[in-house]
C-alpha cells in the first residue's frame, strides 16, 4: 500500500505542475537548494483490527469471502514550494483538483482524503523556496484475506434428510424406498 500511495501522489504532483522528481526523504529535502520543489514525506501509519467481510464471486464464478483483517490508515505530507505565493497557490489548486477520491490496490479500494494544509514562508522553513504549502493526505485501506466456500454437493456430510411431503427418507441423495408416491397409488 505504501508504494502505491506514494506513486499516486507523485503522479498528482506531476500533473499539478511540479517539473522535478518529487523528494521522498527529509535528508534530501534539507539538502535541496531549489525553490521550485515537490516532496512526499511519509508521516505515520495506524492499524486496527477489523472483522468486516464481503461475499463476492471471483473471475471463475466461485463464491468467496473477503475478510478485512486490519483497517490501515497511512498519512503523507505533500510539500509544494515555489518562488512566489501566486505560483505556489496555482500548483496547490491544480494538485487539489488532480487528487482523485482514491485508488484500487489489488482490487480493493483505498480512499484518499486531504485533511488540511499549512502555508509556510521562507523564514519558518528549512526549504529554499520563498513560499511552501504542506498538504496532509490520508489513505484509508486495509489488509485482506480471501477464503473460499466448500462445495457441499461433492461431500458426504453424514446427514439424513427426511422428505415429509412424500414420506420417504433420503440419505446422501439416494432414496430408501420407504413410503413414496408409487406405493400410495397401488
Amino acid at each position: 500500500m505504501f508504494a502505491e500511495c506514494q506513486q499516486f501522489l507523485k503522479e498528482a504532483l506531476k500533473e499539478a505542475g511540479i517539473r522535478t522528481l518529487p523528494i521522498t526523504t527529509m535528508k534530501q529535502l534539507k539538502l535541496c537548494a531549489d525553490s521550485h520543489i515537490g516532496a512526499i514525506l511519509f508521516e505515520e501509519e495506524t492499524l486496527t483490527r477489523s472483522g468486516s467481510k464481503r461475499i463476492y464471486r471471483n473471475e471463475r464464478g466461485d463464491q468467496q469471502k473477503r475478510r478485512k483483517v486490519f483497517d490501515r490508515s497511512m498519512t503523507f505530507d505533500v510539500i509544494i514550494g515555489e518562488y512566489t505565493a501566486e505560483k505556489a497557490e496555482e500548483i496547490y489548486e491544480r494538485f487539489l483538483r488532480t487528487v482523485e477520491r482514491g485508488l484500487y490496490i489489488d482490487g480493493n479500494f483505498t480512499g484518499a482524503e486531504i485533511e488540511g494544509a499549512d502555508w509556510v514562508e521562507k523564514e519558518d522553513s528549512i526549504l529554499k523556496a520563498k513560499v511552501a504549502v504542506q498538504v496532509k493526505v490520508r489513505f484509508d485501506g486495509g489488509v485482506y484475506r480471501d477464503t473460499g466456500y466448500i462445495d457441499i454437493s461433492e461431500k458426504d456430510l453424514g446427514v439424513q434428510i427426511e422428505n415429509i411431503s412424500r414420506k420417504e427418507t433420503i440419505s446422501n441423495g439416494e432414496s430408501t424406498g420407504a413410503g413414496g408416491d408409487a406405493a400410495e397409488g397401488e
